[in-house]
């Protein structure tokens, strides 16, 4: 690994855990209490394991690429909401190339209803703000959603969202100013 490697993957850690601190404290009360921030870590992945063979799963993606996303992006923010010892939500995502913007790439929460499973998005989303403001990001993009009823969710829900069709080498996103 390159010394500028390892420097930004040490600067950025800092970055990604007042992050999830900021965004834990910008929780209403109700949520605070309840609920905890965190990297997407082994503990997570072993958590993940649960939610492989659910019947309700909507993806397939396997979360163990975590590590290795975040290895090629020095950058990359990872999230992990717990309630209690119950995983809620992972989710990855990285600075564009010029760093105007903070990507939103993969969001995932319990396929199983849990008590906060309508509250996992917006908490993410607060989390992924946080991150993009404190590294000097004007925009969020939330990249590829999976389906019209995602992109109906996530521009109908006062997120501040507009959708951006996909254009030739460039996936569709959603982007909101910061």
């Amino acid at each position: 690994m390159l010394a500028t490697h390892m420097d930004a993957k040490s600067r950025y850690e800092v970055f990604r855990q007042q992050a999830r601190t900021l965004a834990h404290e910008e929780l209403p009360r109700r949520l605070k209490k309840e609920l905890h921030l965190s990297s997407v870590d082994s503990r997570a992945l072993n958590a993940f394991k649960i939610w492989r063979d659910m019947p309700e799963r909507r993806v397939d993606w396997d979360w163990t690429f975590a590590s290795k996303y975040c290895f090629r992006y020095p950058k990359a923010f990872d999230l992990s909401v717990w309630h209690g010892s119950r995983l809620c939500s992972l989710s990855l995502g990285r600075p564009t190339y010029h760093g105007t913007s903070m990507r939103l790439d993969f969001i995932e929460r319990t396929p199983k209803n849990s008590l906060f499973a309508s509250d996992m998005f917006r908490i993410s989303l607060l989390a992924y703000e946080t991150y993009a403001s404190l590294i000097g990001a004007d925009y969020l993009r939330v990249v590829e959603p999976m389906n019209q009823k995602l992109i109906d969710y996530y521009t109908s829900h006062d997120t501040g969202f507009t959708f951006v069709p996909a254009t030739k080498g460039n996936p569709c996103y959603l982007v909101k100013k910061l």
